[in-house]
């Protein structure tokens, strides 16, 4: 089966699908959600790949851009190098996100409520590899391979019991977004 990845058409399967999801979902959608932003959306959700579905999509951290650290005068530009950092709360065990502009050595703490203004002030215990990455991809942010490996075994750790656990490849981010990101 032929992909469409400008997602600019929808195929027979994919408007059913969002049919189906918008008469199910009617009485909670607003008039943005046929935007095409969100029908790329919804077309990466229902997106499969050898019966699983795909969950390396693009950017999936909406009020977040590129130029987000510019806007709030962070950073002069993306070419001045800031650093996604991780850190574990001693008291509470969860996980803290930090951005360092190595120009100007500023650091910001990087938080859920700046995604969403319902989300909450802090990540919890873990959060998986693949949107550490994304939220670094997103952000045009880079992080060194220790901090890759903090956010690993802390994830392994919560989610599986051990540091060491083997985690799937759907939790951890692909070789080019990887090498995207790493310092």
């Amino acid at each position: 089966m032929n992909r469409n990845k400008s997602f600019s058409l929808l195929s027979q399967q994919e408007i059913d699908t969002l049919v189906k999801f918008l008469t199910e979902k009617k009485k909670g959608v607003g008039s943005d959600v046929m935007s095409q932003n969100s029908i790329d959306k919804l077309i990466r959700l229902i997106q499969t790949d050898k019966d699983r579905i795909v969950l390396n999509s693009s950017i999936a951290v909406d009020s977040l851009t590129m130029t987000f650290l510019e806007e709030i005068h962070f950073r002069d530009s993306a070419d001045e190098l800031c650093e996604l950092r991780c850190n574990v709360n001693p008291e509470t065990n969860y996980l803290e996100l930090s951005i360092y502009n190595t120009v100007t050595d500023k650091t910001l703490s990087l938080i859920p409520k700046m995604f969403d203004e319902e989300d909450s002030e802090s990540w919890g215990y873990s959060i998986t590899p693949s949107f550490f990455n994304l939220l670094a991809q997103s952000l045009t942010l880079k992080y060194t391979q220790e901090t890759l490996d903090l956010v690993c075994s802390v994830f392994a750790k919560v989610n599986y019991g051990s540091e060491d656990h083997k985690i799937s490849e759907m939790y951890l981010p692909g070789s080019g977004a990887l090498l995207e990101c790493l310092l």
